[in-house]
């Protein structure tokens, strides 16, 4: 085999608390609860004749990213390590998401290129790939608990923190409802602005534990899901997240312009919020505020929800 591409879709974590403590990147993580994307990163491996490795980074609108591709180099060289490989290759990675925004790109990627690199060389399992990509994700301050939330898959809850499929524990349940994602386009912030500061770590973490130690008293199915989106806008005030005036002024403007069948909710970390239906199974028709929030000078971008 030449070449592999593998998809992996986003992850919006809608509350989450800090477990960054422990020595071992596998057992750093968090819990909480999100939802899993359609859209997300492609990545695609192949054998190069002779070096050096190349590595390309594209963002949505087909321009490079140069500052990822750092990622991708640290998580090659670590698979190099695991597996014992010095073969050269090509690796090309395409974002369908904005990063910086809470869609978990990074973690979609590092994900996506792990599963494809071991395909390639007919290397590792699922879980070994999974925990490489958890471990290259807390190296570079990524998220905490994106590449758990996305093995689990659909809407999950995380109550373990750590890497798949072990130490970490996590389960979720299909969704399959189309969803809408809003940001500001000049407003993204990196997660590690958050999950390495003192004071928002701990507003965080007692919001967090708190949203899960409920939801935890509950089946995890379709049942839960208006509780969870009361537990997401709960988290998103007792956290003091929504008291940052960029994060407000969006919600607000995107309330504005939503009806009835929508429910909107911030996505953690970035400045952009989900609108998702506000009851499942509901038909709800995302044409018309589309159309608004992008004359408005805001990113737009209609997905589903795995």
């Amino acid at each position: 085999m030449d070449e592999v591409t593998v998809q992996v879709g986003g992850h919006v974590t809608l509350l989450f608390s800090v477990h960054s403590k422990p020595l071992l990147a596998r057992n750093q993580g968090s819990k909480g609860a999100g939802l899993c994307l359609e859209d997300g990163v492609e990545a695609t491996v192949e054998h190069l004749a002779k070096g050096p490795d190349q590595i390309l980074v594209t963002k949505m609108d087909g321009s490079p990213f140069v500052e990822g591709e750092k990622m991708y180099f640290d998580l090659l060289n670590s698979f190099r390590d695991l597996f014992n490989i010095d073969s050269p290759v090509r690796i090309t990675i395409h974002l369908e998401l904005p990063v910086s925004q809470g869609f978990g790109m990074s973690a979609a990627g590092i994900l996506a290129t792990s599963l494809a690199l071991g395909e390639l060389f007919d290397c590792g399992d699922e879980g070994q790939l999974a925990r490489l990509a958890h471990r290259l994700e807390r190296q570079n301050s990524g998220g905490l608990g994106d590449v758990l939330g996305l093995w689990a898959g659909g809407c999950e809850l995380r109550v373990i923190p750590g890497s798949p499929p072990f130490p970490g524990k996590a389960y979720g349940f299909d969704v399959g409802c189309p969803a809408l994602l809003v940001w500001d386009p000049d407003g993204g912030k990196h997660t590690s602005n958050y999950i390495d500061d003192p004071q928002w770590k701990s507003k965080i973490t007692l919001a967090g534990e708190s949203a899960v130690n409920r939801l935890k008293m509950h089946e995890w199915n379709q049942g839960i899901w208006n509780r969870l989106l009361e537990e997401a806008d709960n988290f998103a005030l007792e956290s003091g997240l929504l008291d940052e005036p960029e994060r407000a002024k969006l919600l607000n403007l995107v309330l504005e312009q939503s009806d009835d069948s929508m429910s909107s909710h911030l996505c953690m970390l970035g400045t952009s919020l989900i609108i998702l239906p506000k009851r499942l199974g509901q038909n709800v028709d995302f044409g018309t505020i589309t159309s608004k929030l992008r004359s408005l000078g805001l990113g737009v971008r209609e997905t589903i929800l795995q």
